[in-house]
């Protein structure tokens, strides 16, 4: 979660992600529309794509951005509009849209964190286009993996108060088991019950399943190497107070029509997973 672009695997990949939701939202039956995604992902977005769909199984990444995307997009708008949460927060923003293409409640409040020329490079493309944001969008220049960005997102006028929305979007599984703790006891400290948490998580079989190496290797060629995984978010979240909902690609609510095949269910053991959670601070 440190240094440059360059520096941080975490940073480029976001053009990828971007790449797959240009792709989407070209189709005739689109999960999304996301205008700003083909000039946010550039040239080395797309080419990125290819060559991870090139070492992906079936439900590749692309397919799995796609679907985790709508999945989030989903559980934010009802974030706001069921629970009545007026401020989101977005860790590890990248080149996430989400500002600009949902249709967000009055006064509602989002806060992107993300480093400084992430951020930057998002807002040229921003600012070119003239889109115009469809809520309060306050961008946080911070690196999570230093001990005073909630100091910024306080300064920035996050209420730690209030109910909030989160959402950890493509970014623990390239953590250390340190760090995604570190950050969950950060994320403790600034919120209160009622707050909702949406993240995505690899079970530790993923690691290590022969089945998913290739795509594997291509991240690890490119510097972002997977290092943290669980099969059991529930404890994993449990432990910092919050009650998960976890949901695997392809199951009802994260299907959308789209997920090639069924799902196996979580009680067979040693399978490569990928989880949607959706928890809540009771």
């Amino acid at each position: 979660m440190a240094g440059s672009p360059q520096g941080n695997p975490v940073a480029p990949k976001s053009r990828w992600m971007a790449a797959a939701r240009a792709r989407e939202s070209e189709r005739e039956d689109r999960l999304f529309y996301d205008p700003l995604a083909a000039d946010l992902a550039g040239p080395e977005g797309f080419a990125w794509l290819d060559r991870m769909e090139t070492a992906a199984r079936p439900g590749g990444p692309g397919l799995y951005a796609v679907i985790r995307t709508r999945f989030f997009d989903d559980f934010l708008l009802d974030a706001c509009e069921r629970s009545g949460t007026r401020q989101v927060v977005l860790a590890a923003a990248g080149m996430d849209t989400r500002a600009f293409r949902l249709g967000w409640p009055p006064q509602t409040r989002l806060f992107e964190m993300d480093l400084p020329e992430v951020l930057e490079a998002k807002d040229r493309v921003i600012e070119e286009s003239g889109i115009e944001e469809r809520c309060e969008r306050h961008a946080v220049a911070v690196d999570l993996a230093q001990k005073d960005w909630p100091g910024a997102l306080l300064a920035a006028g996050y209420d730690a108060k209030r109910p909030s929305a989160w959402l950890v979007e493509g970014l623990l599984f390239y953590l250390s088991g340190a760090d995604v703790r570190g950050l969950l006891e950060k994320m403790d400290a600034l919120t209160v019950p009622g707050s909702l948490l949406g993240l995505d998580l690899m079970n530790r079989n993923m690691l290590f399943s022969p089945g998913a190496w290739p795509q594997l290797a291509s991240l690890a060629r490119r510097g972002a190497r997977g290092r943290f995984g669980t099969n059991d978010p529930e404890t994993l979240l449990a432990r910092h107070g919050w009650e998960a909902r976890v949901t695997q690609p392809g199951e009802e609510g994260a299907d959308f029509g789209r997920w090639p095949g069924p799902v196996v269910p979580r009680r067979l053991p040693g399978l490569p997973r990928s989880f949607l959670v959706r928890a809540r601070r009771p």
